[in-house]
């Protein structure tokens, strides 16, 4: 195996389906250019992830880590290549700073019939406190698409309300009162092409509706309050994850916000970056919003030479089918896909119609 050939060229990863609590999938099958099975639990895609599946499906296929098919055939998971070289496939400063086989940033894509279990994520000091992980959870929602779910505008649910409280929070969970926890954060219509952050430590929900392409730091770790979610009762480690209950309130940040702070907070406004004849690059989110990440998304109407950067980092196919060009070769990829670009990838040029996320990791 020629390592220094995998860690000069991206790699296009598999799909990687994956059961969730919530139910939908009708746009993800569409956007993928899949059958259209219809809503059901197997409603996300690990779409370029190194990190374990944490959920109710226990036949994926390398416990949910993605994987790229090889020049021969063969197929290796994402930790398996990365592991091969991590300073090639990392870059040096992510290499040292990264676990053992894991990338700095992830991507995964859910599609929402109904409403997400109510729900907070770790920092990085909580994650390790209570759950022996090292990172947080940290992320980002592009909207792909939208629908209309019983004649509701597409929405979700962030950060508390003034005048919330963690004694508040708490009776409200003891009494399993579904709805005053909604009460208590802000609703937000949302539409597509919106990029929404959330902190770690912000309660949310995602809400019906949405194709909601996510960008996040390498966990899975996602908090719940709501004991009756869906069609079934949720264990206390599906809450906690045998944390306690105690940990789990303290996971939260209590940080309250008016709705135009709120709005300020988590809806990121586009930047031009760069304006060529066949290709407009903007910001999304830079290491001013957070520096757990970073977004850029491309249109494409022809070649653009991708940005230099000191790492690894990923993409995604928004729209189109896109083909990418290497040192020693070409692959297209076709729309809703993901692709890993180690740190001696240079020199990568994107062609075609349609548009393309690309996400970076931490800032070191």
């Amino acid at each position: 195996m020629d390592i220094s050939k995998l860690s000069s060229r991206p790699h296009l990863l598999e799909l990687n389906r994956v059961e969730r609590l919530y139910t939908g999938g009708q746009l993800l099958d569409r956007w993928q250019g899949l059958e259209v099975k219809g809503d059901s639990t197997e409603s996300e895609e690990f779409i370029a992830s190194t990190v374990k599946y944490i959920g109710p499906k226990k036949d994926v296929i390398d416990d949910g880590i993605s994987r790229t098919k090889l020049e021969d055939g063969s197929y290796i998971n994402l930790q398996e290549l990365i592991k091969l070289d991590k300073n090639a496939m990392l870059g040096e400063k992510y290499s040292f700073a990264c676990e053992d086989g894991q990338m700095g940033v992830l991507a995964r894509v859910g599609d929402s019939l109904v409403r997400l279990v109510v729900q907070v994520h770790p920092t990085a000091e909580k994650a390790q406190k209570y759950l022996n992980y090292p990172v947080g959870k940290s992320e980002a929602w592009y909207i792909v698409d939208t629908r209309e779910i019983d004649g509701e505008h597409p929405y979700l649910y962030a950060g508390f309300k003034k005048g919330i409280t963690k004694k508040i929070w708490q009776d409200i969970f003891y009494r399993q009162d579904t709805q005053e926890m909604l009460n208590c954060m802000h609703r937000i219509e949302v539409n597509k092409g919106d990029v929404i952050l959330i902190d770690s430590g912000m309660p949310h929900a995602m809400g019906a509706g949405c194709l909601f392409l996510e960008v996040h730091e390498a966990c899975d770790y996602t908090i719940r309050v709501e004991k009756n979610y869906a069609v079934r009762k949720l264990s206390d480690d599906e809450l906690h994850y045998g944390a306690g209950f105690e940990a789990m309130f303290d996971m939260f940040n209590y940080k309250t916000y008016t709705t135009e702070e709120i709005r300020e907070k988590v809806i990121m406004k586009r930047k031009v970056i760069e304006k060529t004849d066949t290709a407009m690059l903007f910001k999304a989110i830079d290491y001013n919003d957070t520096d757990r990440f970073k977004m850029s998304l491309l249109v494409l109407n022809g070649q653009y030479l991708l940005p230099q950067f000191d790492g690894h980092y990923i993409i995604i196919t928004t729209k189109g089918n896109i083909k990418f060009k290497f040192a020693d070769g070409e692959m297209t990829a076709p729309q809703g896909r993901g692709i890993f670009v180690p740190a001696d990838c240079r020199e990568l040029k994107a062609e075609g119609n349609g548009e393309i996320l690309i996400a970076y990791p931490f800032n070191t």
